[in-house]
C-alpha cells in the first residue's frame, strides 16, 4: 500500500473543503491569512475583499487587516478595478502560492506518518469515513 497516494488523497480532500481550518501552529499568520491565500488559490484568484469577507464569514474590517499584512509578506497584491477605480481586486502572488505548497508538503508528510500508524485496511476506512463525515457538514 502506498500511504503517500493516501495521505495525498486526504490532505487534498480536506484543502478544497468549503472552509478550511487554519493552522493555529503558525504564529506568523493572523486568523483568516491562510483562508484568504487558499481562497485565492483554489476557488478564485482575483477576488474583492467583501467576496473574501462572505467567504472566510469575518468581518470586511478584519479582511482588510489580514490583506495588509499577507502584501507585506508578498503573498498578495491588491489592483483597483479597471472598470471601476472604487473596487479593489485581491490577487495572490506565487510566494503566496509557495507558501501554501509548503505547506501542503508538511501537511502531506505529517498525515503520511499518521496513517502508516494504522493498518492499510485502518488507514483507507480512516480516510473513507473522513471524507463521509466532511461532506455532511
Amino acid at each position: 500500500m502506498d500511504y503517500k497516494e493516501l495521505a495525498v488523497e486526504l490532505f487534498e480532500y480536506a484543502a478544497q473543503a468549503r472552509k478550511p481550518p487554519l493552522d493555529d501552529r503558525r504564529q506568523l499568520f493572523s486568523r483568516g491569512e491562510v483562508g484568504i491565500l487558499i481562497h485565492l488559490n483554489f476557488h478564485k484568484d482575483g477576488t474583492t475583499s467583501g467576496e473574501l469577507s462572505e467567504y472566510l464569514s469575518v468581518s470586511t474590517g478584519r479582511v482588510a487587516t489580514a490583506l495588509k499584512s499577507l502584501e507585506k509578506k508578498g503573498f498578495v497584491v491588491r489592483r483597483t478595478d479597471a472598470d471601476d477605480k472604487r473596487r479593489v481586486i485581491v490577487f495572490i502572488t506565487d510566494a503566496g502560492r509557495q507558501f501554501l505548497l509548503d505547506r501542503r508538503n508538511e501537511g502531506i508528510a505529517l498525515t503520511e506518518k499518521m496513517l502508516r500508524r494504522l493498518s492499510e485496511e485502518d488507514a483507507k476506512e480512516f480516510v473513507r469515513l473522513v471524507k463521509i463525515m466532511a461532506s455532511k457538514s
